[in-house]
């Protein structure tokens, strides 16, 4: 596609100057930009690079002078990151699935199907099933019985919904996700290793094993309006309340949300995380790569946790934790010092003990 400088401008609500009839086909890193490109230059520390390519436009800082950096139009952003959602969003390619109903897909008599809605080869649709307008659903995809997904859904190739599963609209949804899932719940007729663990902080000598008896997941999986789940992604159904997923939440690949949770409005849980069951995160909250978060536990609101953060007790609001157990980021950073301290302090106690020493025996 091609695009006008003025027009691009206008759709990222930013202030352009220079040759605004100037037409570019998309964005490029600075050094790789051709005359046909939108260069990428946000950042002064982008300057250079903008020389060793050919690009006439740039997305530029504010405050720069487009005219030296011998550019014919330019493009001012206040908040850069912001600004590349916006382009990359205008030059989006959309995933390829004919309109219509694909013949091999194979939907219940009584599933309800919106219109406009595209349905891809070897899509299997359950009874009862409610699929809103305008979604998008990718080969090899499985939508079980009752689910009800809102308007503009886009499902990649081979997304499973389990049954009862309600999702709002705008949803997006990677491959290989599955929702729904039977949680991981199982209790031994006697108290168990766990139990006894966690009352004893011990595990006693001749301790008999058991067999675990499966508790079946009666709830399901609530998703609201504008969430995005990535690929490998697991949700697992409530046992008997439903697990919730707030409006705008971002799930990254591989994420496991356990039975029970609750995870609140517009939070960012990054790859790897898991979340076991009962807990809850609070709206606004970002947990970053591998954080793991321990059963019943209340994680607050606009919580930000680094990554490989253990949270094994209730976190309040407002605060940002790191470490295993997580402690707030200041302190385990002075423990960490502390910590790389230790082997000088060692060898000072060492040298002061044999002073005494020494001292004891002159004695």
């Amino acid at each position: 596609m091609k695009i006008s400088v003025r027009e691009l401008a206008e759709a990222l609500g930013a202030e352009a100057v220079g040759d605004l009839d100037l037409q570019v086909t998309g964005p490029a890193e600075p050094a790789a930009a051709t005359a046909e490109h939108l260069a990428l230059a946000m950042q002064p520390a982008y300057a250079e690079a903008l020389g060793e390519g050919s690009a006439r436009v740039a997305i530029l800082w504010d405050g720069a002078d487009w005219q030296a950096l011998g550019l014919e139009a330019a493009i001012f952003v206040p908040r850069p990151r912001y600004a590349l959602a916006g382009v990359n969003g205008i030059f989006g390619l959309a995933p390829e699935v004919d309109s219509g109903i694909h013949p091999t897909a194979v939907i219940a008599e009584d599933a309800e199907i919106g219109e406009g809605v595209a349905i891809g080869p070897f899509v299997v649709i359950g009874r009862g099933a409610k699929i809103g307008p305008n979604a998008r659903i990718l080969s090899h995809s499985s939508i079980a019985e009752g689910a009800i997904i809102g308007a503009n859904a886009l499902l990649y190739n081979g997304v499973r919904i389990g049954a009862r599963v309600v999702i709002g609209d705008d949803f997006i949804c990677h491959s290989n996700a599955a929702i729904g899932n039977d949680g991981f719940s199982f209790v031994s007729p006697e108290p168990g290793v766990v139990e006894e663990a966690r009352a004893e902080m011990q595990v006693r000598e001749g301790h008999r094993d058991t067999e675990y008896v499966r508790i079946n997941s009666l709830g399901t999986v609530v998703i609201g309006d504008r969430v995005e789940i990535g690929a490998g992604a697991t949700l697992d159904r409530g046992t008997i309340a439903d697990t919730v997923i707030g409006d705008g939440t971002k799930l990254d690949n591989m994420v496991h949300i356990g039975h029970n949770v609750r995870v609140g409005r517009n939070c960012l849980l990054c790859g790897q995380v898991g979340i076991a069951g009962s807990s809850t995160i609070g709206d606004g909250s970002v947990l970053a790569g591998q954080v793991g978060v321990a059963d019943h536990v209340t994680v607050g609101e606009n919580v930000v946790a680094a990554g490989q953060t253990g949270i094994t007790s209730n976190i309040p609001s407002n605060r940002m934790v790191m470490g295993n157990p997580a402690v707030k980021m200041d302190t385990q950073v002075d423990m960490y010092k502390a910590l790389r301290r230790l082997p000088r302090l060692a060898k000072r106690v060492e040298v002061l003990e044999a002073r005494l020493s020494k001292s004891d025996t002159d004695d």
